[in-house]
């Protein structure tokens, strides 16, 4: 009886949504720490080496047991000017002079980390959230296809602001690396519409080639913000029909619209020729 009223399923996705969400923050947090883990692991491993060798020698100049040359590497000034070798002052300043140019390595790992290409993408998708968040007054286009492409040609054109939905990761990486305002997700997602700020939006494109996938997607925005201008893309003349009935302001078929200039042009050019 659940199934049939349709209460389990909104329930389910109420609560895979908020989980979704949390893992796609957790990834970009889980990829920066390991880029960054990638670019240390060489330098590290070569500081302990270092260490090593500055114990070992430490213990060979002075005679001094494990942890007595340990603490001397960590603390400099607890060696005794007065009571050490000529050859232990000259090792302890090469000591000194290592550790600083290793942490100077350090140093240049990671800042590269967050301006290097890699770093970059990871800097991009953060400006990209605090642009989402910031927006007012756009629209939100859902799919990035051939009629999506041209969409987003026009919005550029008049430079109205937009927020760019695309399941495709591929095309997500593209496009932020093009500086699109772009969401990578699934516009069925409440979650994804209100991350696109659906709330604040002045209208929505759906242009999915996908009629199904476009009526659903009307119904849920409709559903978070009543006032929203929705314009959908249709394949079939009976999927039309049940958009405009579910909230769509206008309905665009583009097999439909293209077979009609096409007949105005032919009589058009019939019209000159006679």
């Amino acid at each position: 009886m659940l199934c049939q009223n349709g209460t389990v399923k909104p329930f389910l996705v109420s609560l895979v949504e908020p989980v979704a969400y949390l893992k796609s923050e957790l990834t970009l947090s889980l990829f920066a720490l390991s880029l960054a883990a990638r670019r240390l692991i060489g330098p590290f491993v070569l500081f302990l080496v270092f260490l090593l060798f500055c114990v070992l020698t430490y213990m060979r100049l002075e005679h001094l047991h494990f942890a007595d040359a340990v603490f001397w590497v960590a603390h400099p000034h607890a060696i005794e000017y007065r009571d050490v070798r000529t050859t232990t002052k000259y090792f302890s300043l090469f000591v000194a002079i290592g550790i600083f140019a290793f942490e100077i390595w350090f140093a240049e790992r990671i800042l590269l980390t967050f301006v290097g290409h890699q770093g970059r993408e990871v800097s991009k998708s953060m400006i990209n959230e605090m642009n989402l968040e910031r927006i007012r007054d756009h629209f939100i286009i859902c799919g990035y296809g051939q009629v999506g492409r041209t969409v987003i040609e026009q919005l550029n054109r008049a430079e109205i602001p937009y927020v760019l939905i695309e399941t495709n990761e591929g095309l997500y990486r593209q496009l932020l690396h093009e500086g699109a305002l772009v969401l990578h997700g699934d516009a069925k997602r409440h979650s994804v519409l209100q991350e696109a700020g659906i709330d604040r939006a002045r209208g929505l494109c759906v242009v999915i080639d996908n009629d199904a996938d476009n009526l659903y997607i009307t119904v849920t925005a409709k559903s978070l913000n009543p006032r929203l201008k929705i314009i959908t893309r249709a394949g079939q003349e009976r999927y039309a029909e049940a958009m405009r009935t579910s909230g769509a302001d206008a309905v665009v078929i583009p097999e439909f619209e293209g077979g009609k200039l096409a007949g105005q042009l032919i009589r058009k050019y019939s019209e000159s020729g006679a």
